[in-house]
């Protein structure tokens, strides 16, 4: 139970930080080395932690357009005491994505290592 708890307290902060980027402090829900990735048009894109930290932090917030929230978890397993994903519904913007998780605990803290993420509605 404490394992699930501190997942989806790093989810609710990833929910947070979708919505407003200033709000909290990228490297508490994302791992350094963490890949981001999704399919466009067929063809697989990937990003490191620091380009999508980029990419969210140069555009504008959900909250600053305001355009609606929508968020929800999915789905959590716990694999291992050290591992664990996770599948959640987030709107930015205009957009519904599901993204999945995989995310790990390192030196005691749980952050997503991989963010594999595809569109699942666009909105007008």
């Amino acid at each position: 139970m404490i394992q699930t708890q501190a997942v989806v307290a790093v989810i609710e902060d990833y929910f947070n930080l979708a919505y407003e980027p200033a709000s909290r402090d990228f490297n508490n829900v994302f791992h350094p080395s963490c890949v981001v990735q999704w399919v466009q048009e067929g063809k697989l894109h990937v990003l490191s932690s620091q380009e999508y930290a980029a990419l969210i932090n140069g555009r504008a917030s959900p909250r600053s357009t305001g355009a609606p929230r929508d968020e929800a978890i999915l789905s959590i397993e716990n694999i291992s005491e050290s591992l664990s994903t996770a599948t959640v519904r987030v709107r930015i913007g205009n957009k519904l994505f599901n993204d999945h998780f995989a995310m790990h605990k390192v030196d005691g803290r749980w952050r997503i290592a991989v963010k594999a993420s595809t569109i699942v509605r666009t909105f007008d």
